[in-house]
This record gives C-alpha cells, structure tokens and sequence, in this order.
C-alpha cells in the first residue's frame, strides 16, 4: 500500500466513485431511499385526492328535470281553485308533488282496505285520524256479532282526481275522487254464499279527504273523511 504513490490513490478514488454512481443509476436506490420515495409520493398522491371534487357531474345532470316530469297532474290542470291550492301547498313544501300525492293515495285506500278486511286496527289507526278509526273500529266489532259475514274484495283502484285542495296556514286538506272495481259476497255461518255473485264486479265511487301539517317532518297524510 505504501508503495503506491499519493497521485494514483486520487485517481483510483476518483474511478471507485465512478463506478459507484453507475451502479445506483442502473441498479437503483437503496432500500432506506426507496421507502422514502414511497413515503413522499403518497403523501403527494393524498394531498391531489384531497384537492379532487368528491362528486362529478356531467352537464346532463346540472339540467333541471322539465316541470312536466316533475308534477305531471299539476300541469294538466286548468288554472283554478285547486290547481291554485296545489301551487300554495308546494309553495310551502317544496317536496310535495301532486302526481306522487295521488300515488300516495292510491296507496293508503289499497292499505285502509286490506286492514279492514283483515280487522288489522293498527294498520288503520296509523291511516285514520281519530274519528274516523272509531269509526272503522265500531263497524269492525259489529262485524263480529254478526252471524253472516261480508266479505268484500278489491279488484281494482284508481285515484282519478284531486276535486278540492284546500291550504289554510300550514295545513293542507286534498279531496281525492277515488273509482274501484269490487266484489262483495255474503258468506254464512258454514261459509256458504248467501246473497252476493264471486264472479260479478261492482263499480264503486268514492271521494276521501286528506289531511297534513305542512311544518310537520312526518311527511304521512291522514285520512280525516270517507
């Protein structure tokens, strides 16, 4: 070693550095700078997600749906007293939408119906305001003193119209004209048919009347006349 003199130690310093540099570049980092690396990129890659918009909306979803989709009834009607109310009533409650109210409705008589046949009380105190579900409960327990029971069927309902609407402070009462198809027969106490067809539909009309708080969050509709 000592044999070598100072200017060569220089030069063979200089080549071992050389080296050194060209094996990092084709081998890459070590283990120590790779984890580094890493760690900074994805400290990067968090901060781009961050900056990201959570929600991505095309221009199709920024155009307002046309207003016949959205209360397709209301635009039908003429102008008038109900027509008027209707607009009040969305006025106060920008959710409701007198399409999906006859939805709802059409919905409730099939539930007012079903519960009744069945005796289901809870069904109908849920529906009914309470005048009316004493009502409906009265009738229920003659029903059970009876002898020969009425048995009636739904075939078919329609909520064809909103006849009267009426927006009072933050109350709202709608009047739905409701046209169905049923069969009603009388069975004995043996269950025999007594009086009444199985096979012979009966056109029945009916107008209900619904009520609501506009300022109330339960957004359910009681039925206040039958």
């Amino acid at each position: 070693m000592s044999d070598i003199p100072y200017a060569d130690l220089i030069i063979l310093a200089l080549i071992a550095g050389f080296i050194l540099l060209r094996l990092r570049s084709v081998l890459g980092s070590k283990p120590g700078d790779d984890f580094f690396a890493k760690k900074q990129q994805s400290a990067a890659d968090r901060l781009q997600f961050k900056q990201d918009p959570v929600v991505q909306l095309d221009e199709k979803s920024l155009k307002p749906k046309p207003k016949e989709e959205a209360d397709a009834y209301l635009m039908m009607l003429a102008d008038g007293p109900v027509a008027e109310s209707l607009r009040q009533i969305k006025s106060k409650d920008p959710q409701f939408t007198a399409t999906g109210f006859l939805q709802g409705a059409k919905a409730a008589f099939e539930m007012v119906f079903d519960a009744f046949v069945k005796g289901d009380r809870q069904t109908l105190k849920m529906l009914l305001s309470d005048p009316i579900f004493q009502h409906f409960s009265h009738e229920l327990d003659n029903r059970t003193k009876q002898e020969n029971k009425s048995e009636t069927t739904l075939v078919s309902v329609i909520a064809k119209d909103i006849t009267q609407a009426i927006s009072d402070k933050n109350m709202a009462r709608l009047t739905v004209h409701f046209e169905s198809e049923q069969v009603t027969v009388i069975r004995g106490p043996k269950g025999n048919i007594v009086e009444g067809n199985p096979s012979e539909l009966h056109h029945v009309e009916d107008q209900w009347t619904f009520e609501r708080d506009l300022t109330s969050k339960n957004p359910n509709w009681k039925i206040i006349e039958t």
